[in-house]
């Protein structure tokens, strides 16, 4: 379970604490994430609606967010090799047509994610958990080689203005707890202010088409979501 979740600043932890290894501690949640984040977002949903062709899943997880069509063939990719069993149990009982990689998001295998290959992409709730900023950069910077030009994506973080996040100043590099037999996991995430997350995706190439964060569901009320555009 969950449990009552700490969030505090990383430098503060770090005073106290050894760095967490990331891919230890998804590695750890992994199976109850899969239950806790176990149906696909209404604003992917809709992203998909009547598309087809190729779909990159950029930091896939256990795969949600697949959605059933036949005319979508889905490759996604996480460092987490737990995430992406979970994935392919996923994959295999929707009958989704999908490939699942384990990889950095930063260093993808140019053999298999070759330059302008995907329709479509998805980079949801997973760009916000890269550690340093040049992690964060040569990952959108691989999303944007390898979707086509003039494709449409979705992208999300955390949105830093939720009042879940003003102990830590509502910025910067954080820690939040996940509980698990007794231990909290230190997940971390990158808290983005809107207009360095709107410059960052103009620098790397993408357009903005629209900032979507008025929805009525959960996701979109602690969330940023943006569709962006490859020019």
């Amino acid at each position: 379970m969950m449990g009552e979740i700490k969030i505090i600043k990383k430098e503060d932890y770090d005073k106290f604490f050894q760095k967490p290894n990331q891919k230890f501690v998804w590695n750890n949640i992994a199976f109850c994430w899969k239950d806790y984040r176990n149906k696909p977002l209404e604003v992917v949903k809709d992203f998909l609606k009547n598309k087809s062709g190729l779909v990159i899943d950029f930091g896939c997880g256990s795969c949600r967010n697949m959605i059933f069509n036949k005319n979508i063939e889905y490759y996604g990719v996480d460092f987490s090799e737990n995430q992406i069993k979970n994935g392919l149990e996923y994959v295999r009982t929707k009958k989704i047509n999908a490939h699942l990689f384990v990889s950095r998001l930063d260093k993808l295998d140019k053999n298999i994610f070759k330059n302008e290959m995907f329709d479509y992409g998805l980079f949801i709730g997973s760009l916000h958990c890269l550690e340093t900023e040049k992690e964060r950069k040569k990952a959108l910077k691989e999303f944007f080689r390898i979707l086509k030009k003039n494709s449409e994506a979705l992208i999300s973080v955390w949105n830093s203005e939720d009042k879940r996040f003003d102990k830590v100043s509502n910025k910067g590099d954080i820690y939040m707890s996940w509980k698990k037999d007794g231990k909290d996991y230190m997940r971390y995430y990158y808290l983005f202010s809107k207009k360095e997350l709107i410059d960052l995706l103009k620098n790397v190439g993408f357009k903005i088409l629209n900032l979507d964060f008025s929805g009525e569901d959960r996701f979109s009320r602690k969330n940023w979501i943006f569709k962006i555009k490859k020019l």
